[in-house]
């Protein structure tokens, strides 16, 4: 059976099409939904729109993983109350396979805009803020460590008393 279309077996004389290193072919995945055209696929694998407005919820600060499963995640955190859990019920989940944090309320960082203070609420004993067991609610500020089971944190806020999404520019 020949390679390349057109090339017959036994001769060398005929030279394979060039092929060009900078096409780029899009190809829908898997079926086609119902109602689109197979352009409209193509064309939705090529430019995805974004379909969520950011300023209904908008991030105002992260937590990154840096130590324990997940290492190198950074996961948004919004205005109120972020719990933190495995399950898919939290709000910021931690699911990346370490089984000693809670399924859905291992803690919570609220960000209450009125003070513009971010506030860790523990709700086990084994949620750690600087080394420290973390007991009811404290204040946090940027750069602070937390831990949960053997999941370490470094949380980092974008808003505060500087900055705040709902002041007017």
């Amino acid at each position: 059976m020949p390679l390349y279309r057109g090339l017959k077996q036994g001769s060398s004389t005929t030279t394979p099409p060039p092929l060009d290193p900078t096409r780029r072919v899009a190809r829908p995945s898997g079926r086609l939904r119902p109602g689109l055209s197979p352009a409209a696929t193509v064309s939705a694998v090529v430019a995805p729109v974004a379909t969520t407005d950011t300023l209904i919820n908008p991030v105002v600060g992260w937590l990154a993983i840096i130590a324990g499963p997940g290492r190198g995640t950074v996961l948004p955190l919004s205005y109120g109350v972020n719990d933190i859990g495995r399950g898919a019920g939290a709000k910021v989940q931690l699911d990346f396979g370490d089984t000693a944090i809670a399924l859905e309320n291992q803690a919570a960082i609220i960000y209450t805009a009125g003070s513009r203070h971010f506030y860790l609420q523990s709700v086990t004993a084994e949620t750690r803020h600087n080394g420290q067991p973390a007991s009811a609610s404290v204040a946090l500020t940027s750069g602070d460590l937390l831990q949960l089971g053997q999941t370490r944190l470094r949380f980092v806020s974008l808003c505060g008393p500087d900055f705040d999404w709902r002041d007017n520019d």
